[in-house]
């Protein structure tokens, strides 16, 4: 049997047609912006959003969702640097953001689990609680005049544009493809997210898997978080009200599926590169953001309207499977 050619294969997949949109805007960008002479802070920000895309993958997978995804940012940032501004190790401040955010996953899936209730209601009700507590921390949450030695490091590139952040964020992006396509774990969360009861007389604990996969989404939550506020002299926890807008359609657009059971980390890559790209666009040719989220919400209806409806569009061939003609049967 003649094997199939991958990158063929890939092309002609939802991913490889959203990859040729993306590389079309992205020469668009570069011939008609200075996108190339800010290549770095490009670079610099697609890693976080793709971190960020692949913790909300993890609970969308699932049928689940975290819209606390970008408040979440803000106490890991204060948490984080306050610890650094108080001459606490790096590596241990780290540790402390990530485990600020899985505490706040856990509390999600811990109610979502125990209790039934939605975890769409449960995150909606810690973004109320993160704002809240913003104004209650010291100063507001604010942390200024990070030090230059810590603030270097997220700063730090190869050759000149390729920050070093990216390639972490490229390794974790290829762990998760592996993780999540070869494991026993990778599978049951498919199967959890595609049919909860199926999966539960087939043996597997659902709630369980509910529980570890928010606490994955948590801890990347918090590597997106360190990330995110490394490379700034200054943390506003206020500021990252409204991130979740950035991470959800990483998600959506990336291919995974709103009601769970399908998608794959691959996905996130490219629709996380098109989602940076509307966001340099929006500062390059100085739209606003309500350009910027326009296009957002634009995108996010047609990648769900392309999942539930039949699409016979090349570069849009996103639904469900195609029907196969046979016979006197319909096309």
């Amino acid at each position: 049997m003649k094997q199939k050619n991958p990158i063929v294969s890939f092309f002609r997949s939802r991913e490889g047609s959203l990859a040729i949109f993306v590389i079309l805007c992205f020469v668009v960008l570069c011939l008609t912006t200075n996108l190339s002479g800010t290549m770095f802070v490009f670079l610099r920000d697609l890693s976080y959003l793709l971190v960020g895309g692949l913790a909300l993958m993890m609970v969308i997978l699932l049928g689940e969702i975290d819209i606390s995804s970008g408040t979440v940012l803000g106490l890991i940032g204060f948490c984080t640097f306050t610890l650094v501004q108080s001459g606490v190790p790096l590596i241990f401040c780290i540790l402390v953001g990530i485990l600020v955010g899985m505490l706040n996953s856990f509390i999600i899936a811990l109610i979502t689990v125990r209790f039934r209730v939605p975890s769409m209601i449960v995150s909606l009700a810690m973004v109320k609680l993160h704002i809240g507590l913003f104004s209650l921390l010291p100063n507001a949450g604010y942390v200024s005049n990070i030090k230059a030695s810590v603030t270097a490091l997220g700063n730090l590139r190869v050759a000149g544009v390729v920050p070093v952040m990216l390639f972490l964020t490229l390794a974790l992006l290829a762990f998760f493809c592996w993780f999540m396509k070869y494991t026993r774990y990778g599978r049951k969360v498919y199967a959890v997210g595609g049919s909860r009861e199926s999966a539960i007389l087939a043996g597997i604990n659902a709630d369980k898997i509910t529980m570890i996969s928010f606490l994955i989404s948590g801890a990347l939550l918090g590597v997106t978080g360190v990330m995110y506020w490394l490379p700034r002299t200054q943390v506003q926890p206020s500021s990252c009200m409204g991130m979740e807008m950035f991470f959800l359609p990483i998600a959506v657009v990336g291919g995974i599926s709103i009601a769970g059971g399908s998608g794959r980390p691959i996905g996130i890559l490219v629709a996380g590169i098109l989602i940076d790209l509307l966001q340099r666009a929006a500062y390059l040719l100085e739209l606003g953001n309500q350009w910027m989220y326009l296009s957002y919400g634009v995108i996010v209806l047609v990648a769900v309207f392309s999942m539930v409806v039949d699409v016979d569009i090349p570069f849009l061939r996103w639904g469900k499977k195609q029907k196969i003609s046979g016979g006197g049967s319909d096309a």
